[in-house]
């Protein structure tokens, strides 16, 4: 009996949630770049490249479409402009083909929404632009006012 009941625990124990293993950040996760937004007729793609016209092209291969570009702007964090695009939009997200590359960065986007997700791209990646440059000043300041007392 008490190897029945064994068994039983272990299974319990199986199945039961385990803790989310915190994720590791790579060297690549918050570094300059290109964020974009490609379009592909109702479906719009916001993500990030350090090389969009590469990614635009492979991309296009992969989805056997002719991706248009709608924007493409560099800013000083890619991943937290493209976390951000996702946050905004995520009420139009939709999943494609399970497999593919980039599969769950699409959006429903009719000519309206393409044009508020270009403005906001624009107004957010100056945000971020702005936010480094006036830490940088910042900075310089400080550490001026150190040296030069």
């Amino acid at each position: 009996m008490p190897h029945k009941n064994n068994a039983k625990a272990s299974l319990i124990l199986k199945h039961q949630r385990q803790p989310k293993q915190p994720k590791s950040r790579r060297k690549s996760d918050y570094i300059p770049g290109f964020n974009y937004i490609f379009q592909d007729g109702y479906l719009s793609k916001i993500g990030l490249s350090e090389t969009p016209k590469t990614r635009h092209y492979f991309l296009s291969r992969e989805y056997a479409a002719k991706l248009q570009i709608r924007a493409i702007v560099f800013t000083m964090n890619m991943k937290l402009t493209e976390k951000t695009m996702h946050k905004i939009f995520k009420r139009w997200n939709v999943h494609r083909a399970p497999g593919f590359d980039g599969r769950t960065e699409w959006f429903e986007a009719n000519p309206y929404r393409v044009l508020l997700m270009q403005v906001t791209l624009f107004l957010l990646c100056w945000l971020v632009n702005f936010a480094y440059l006036a830490l940088a000043v910042l900075i310089l300041m400080l550490f001026s006012s150190l040296v030069f007392r």
